[in-house]
Parts: C-alpha cells; sequence; structure tokens
C-alpha cells in the first residue's frame, strides 16, 4: 500500500465510523448532546463539529488560500438535518481532494495565509503532513468522544477491523 493509498483509506474509515458517531450523538436528547462536558470543545455535537471544522479548514478552505474565511460552524444551533448535510459533504470534498492526489502531491507544499494578531501570516506545510495531521486530528476527538460516552455509560460505535477492510476497497 502507497502512502496516498493509506492516507485515502484513512480517510475513507474515518467517514464511515464518522457517520456512526454522528448518530449516537443525534440518538441522545438535545439537552445531553448538548450539555458542557468539561471537554476540548464543551459538548458532544460540539466535538464532532469541530471534526468537520477541521475538514472545511485543511481541505476546502486553505487549498484555494482562503484560510481566514474558515469561520468555525455553529456547532450549537446546527439540527439533526444540517448536521448530515455537512457531513455529507465534507466527505465528498475529502474524498475529492485525496483522489486526485499522486505520491509526489505529498511532499508538494501548500501554501496559504491565516490572521494572526491583526495581519496575516503564511503557512507552508507538505500535503501530506496536512492530510496525516486531518486523520489524527479526528481520532483524537473521536478518543474524547468515546470517553465521554463511556462516561455517560454509552458503549461508543468504536472503528471495527470491517470498517478498514471496506475502507481499503476502492470507493
Amino acid at each position: 500500500m502507497t502512502e496516498v493509498d493509506a492516507i485515502r483509506t484513512f480517510l475513507r474509515f474515518n467517514a464511515r465510523v464518522r457517520r456512526r458517531y454522528l448518530r449516537a450523538i443525534l440518538d441522545l436528547p438535545p439537552e445531553e448532546r448538548l450539555r458542557d462536558r468539561g471537554a476540548s470543545y464543551p459538548s458532544l455535537q460540539e466535538i464532532y463539529v469541530h471534526t468537520l471544522d477541521g475538514l472545511r479548514a485543511w481541505l476546502e478552505f486553505a487549498p484555494q488560500d482562503r484560510f481566514e474565511e474558515a469561520e468555525p460552524l455553529p456547532a450549537r444551533e446546527m439540527t439533526e438535518a444540517e448536521l448530515l448535510a455537512e457531513t455529507e459533504r465534507l466527505e465528498t470534498v475529502a474524498a475529492t481532494f485525496a483522489d486526485g492526489l499522486t505520491e509526489a502531491d505529498l511532499t508538494r507544499e501548500m501554501v496559504f495565509h491565516f490572521p494572526s494578531e491583526g495581519g496575516r501570516v503564511e503557512g507552508r506545510f507538505p500535503i501530506g503532513d496536512i492530510l496525516w495531521h486531518v486523520v489524527e486530528e479526528e481520532l483524537q476527538h473521536r478518543g474524547e468522544l468515546n470517553a465521554l460516552l463511556w462516561q455517560m455509560g454509552i458503549d461508543p460505535p468504536l472503528g471495527r477491523v470491517e470498517d478498514w477492510t471496506a475502507s481499503k476497497a476502492l470507493p
């Protein structure tokens, strides 16, 4: 498996498992999914939406040098329909971005600008590093969701080997 294949597999794996986490969150009463649990982002829904914001920022805005336009989604106000639609839309964004990659693209720098203390700062990172960061960020927050769900007495919808195997197949 090449590195591009591994990245595509991880992105597909995260998409498969992400859907189950969204369903688990949406199955909770609104007051439970929006309750401040003292985590990196206050509620389960806000943690989930933060992972969507990461996909938006790194795979939609940064490649077009529009990083500063990547305002966070209104996580607390998003309806079930909006969460489902944005999840589906960003799965397409990620797949489209990854499907067009070659091995050589992974070392090519993505150059973008972001606001910082009243000015604009240039960011330059290899595309492969950005993609691995996107994967890691989602896994990190999924672990956080696991811990919070366990604290609530709910078994989280963990990724399974079957998800990984299915993710290796071409879409």
